[in-house]
């Protein structure tokens, strides 16, 4: 059943009828979406975000727990019953939320670099591109300094002929001390895509991975000690053809 706002609010005052409670009470055994809402009606889901805007350092989740619940039992919470089941499933699911964000973000910081690059990226425009007019000596030269950067080989000719992209320019990054290095294409409507390679001798091997990051198609994956990235516009199929092309000349 699809439910309104203001009826989930009058769930979670306490207010509503009878009926409407013991309904939504038996959707959010299978449903969800519907836990998702009223958390977010009830102003958890904020708290979460906040709590998780940077990295947490150990004993944080514990302090975010306590947050969590001081901030909710600082209100006034109705005692009708369907309330009360409704506080301990939401206390149950907040704590599953903090611990699963935890451990996603103590896995691995792989997400943290690439939504960094992929915020660079948003920031691009087709005319932030399209002065960028190197001969192929300066594109030789560019790749020769990233390499050396990088400490991978870079060759122009890995580098053409991808789905029509065209080559614009390579510039050293950094990302947290180690180098970043970020290659410039335009795509056949003159918009901006970018391969990125980052050096992480503790990175293990993976498979390509498609995903979209702030909005734009990208494709991942390590090996040998490096992390790349394909990142750029809204077309999935060529990102990924893309970074199968370039994967296969890479490694």
């Amino acid at each position: 059943m699809t439910y309104t706002d203001a009826q989930l609010r009058s769930y979670l005052a306490g207010t509503a009828e009878a009926s409407l409670a013991q309904q939504i009470e038996a959707d959010l055994e299978n449903d969800p979406i519907l836990e998702q809402r009223l958390l977010a009606l009830e102003g958890l889901i904020p708290v979460i975000q906040h709590g998780f805007a940077d990295q947490p350092a150990p004993g944080h989740l514990k302090e975010l727990e306590e947050k969590i619940f001081e901030d909710t039992a600082s209100e006034q919470i109705p005692t009708t019953p369907f309330y009360r089941q409704w506080g301990a499933r939401a206390a149950t699911l907040v704590a599953g939320l903090v611990i699963g964000a935890g451990m996603m973000v103590w896995a691995d910081d792989a997400p943290d670099w690439r939504q960094e690059v992929a915020s660079y990226q948003a920031l691009y425009v087709k005319d932030t591109i399209a002065s960028l007019n190197r001969s192929e000596a300066e594109l030789k030269q560019e790749l020769a300094i990233a390499s050396a950067a990088v400490g991978q080989q870079l060759n122009l000719s890995d580098l053409t002929d991808l789905q029509g992209l065209k080559l614009l320019r390579t510039q050293i990054l950094g990302h947290e001390g180690a180098p970043l290095i970020q290659i410039v294409f335009a795509d056949p409507n003159g918009a901006p895509i970018a391969f990125c390679i980052l050096k992480d001798t503790g990175a293990s091997d993976t498979a390509m991975h498609s995903d979209n990051l702030k909005g734009m198609a990208a494709a991942d994956w390590t090996g040998n000690g490096y992390r790349y990235l394909v990142i750029g516009g809204d077309n999935q199929n060529r990102i990924d053809t893309v970074a199968q092309q370039i994967h296969s000349h890479v490694l």
